[in-house]
């Protein structure tokens, strides 16, 4: 009889947790997936894109090291950064933000803090036209109008200013000095006493060729260039150094002609006017004949 009971119990148990679970239904749609992110977040073309969403956070990047890992290798969100940001230092990579994402040899504009390609862009200007592709003269350095920031959070790299400061060193005050130091004009896109662009002057009194001055000094036309304006304006040779089209040779030196300057500068200009060897040329050296002085 006892053995009944307890059968009977087991059956019971059974038959309750039978229908228990014939009820449990199998149509339910289960829970989404939980992410931070929305749909697109890894297509540009979204408004959702990823990059947006960093620049929006001022380029804060410690917010996707958060689940992303330290190193962005992954994390908690097992999503790795770095299958797409392979250059050395993933997404802190200079031109993440800015220049060529997939050449880290040009971080500079163009592309931008906001996209932009086109020279007329304040962000992209004569970017190209001193960095890498500068006809008339080296290549200019980042450093020439930048401080260069060593990581991404160095002071003064990401602040509350919204364009990049134009602090001038090296080539760009070559000789310059007092009153008459560089600086760059942020609300008409001007840069300004700069060596490069005709700031300079050389004095009879310590050269080697006092026969080629007409007066005290050599003074550069000391152009004020329009920084997003690179239709060719300031390539010709009367706009740095020149007293006209015709004689493109600076104030107080002896009157000449675009033919002539290969006379004296036979290792930097040819008689067609042509630049022959751009070391040579914008350097802060004088090149005279076939020797070169320190300014």
């Amino acid at each position: 009889m006892k053995k009944i009971t307890i059968s009977l119990t087991l059956l019971i148990i059974f038959s309750i947790a039978l229908v228990s679970c014939s009820e449990i239904q199998s149509d339910i749609t289960p829970p989404a997936k939980i992410s931070i992110h929305k749909e697109g977040v890894n297509n540009p073309a979204s408004p959702n894109f990823h990059g947006k969403l960093v620049k929006e956070n001022n380029w804060d990047l410690k917010s996707c090291q958060q689940c992303h890992a330290a190193n962005y290798s992954g994390g908690t969100a097992k999503a790795s950064c770095l299958d797409c940001h392979r250059l050395p230092g993933g997404p802190e990579a200079c031109n993440t933000c800015h220049g060529d994402f997939t050449n880290p040899y040009k971080i500079a504009p163009p592309r931008d803090l906001n996209g932009n390609i086109s020279e007329s862009s304040r962000g992209v200007g004569s970017h190209i036209k001193h960095l890498d592709g500068n006809t008339l003269g080296n290549d200019v350095e980042c450093s020439v109008c930048h401080i260069i920031p060593r990581s991404l959070y160095d002071v003064g790299h990401i602040d509350s200013v919204a364009y990049a400061e134009v602090i001038f060193s090296g080539l760009a005050v070559k000789g310059t000095s007092g009153l008459n130091q560089p600086r760059y004009k942020y609300d008409s896109l001007k840069c300004a006493n700069t060596y490069c662009h005709g700031n300079f002057s050389f004095d009879r009194a310590t050269s080697n060729y006092t026969w080629a001055f007409t007066q005290a000094q050599m003074v550069g036309n000391n152009s004020t260039p329009i920084w997003n304006v690179v239709d060719g304006t300031y390539k010709k040779c009367n706009t740095c150094h020149g007293k006209s089209l015709t004689d493109p040779s600076p104030v107080g030196h002896i009157n000449s002609t675009i033919s002539a300057c290969g006379s004296c500068h036979p290792t930097v200009v040819d008689n067609q006017g042509n630049i022959i060897d751009k070391e040579k040329h914008i350097n802060g050296k004088i090149n005279v004949f076939n020797l070169e002085y320190e300014r």
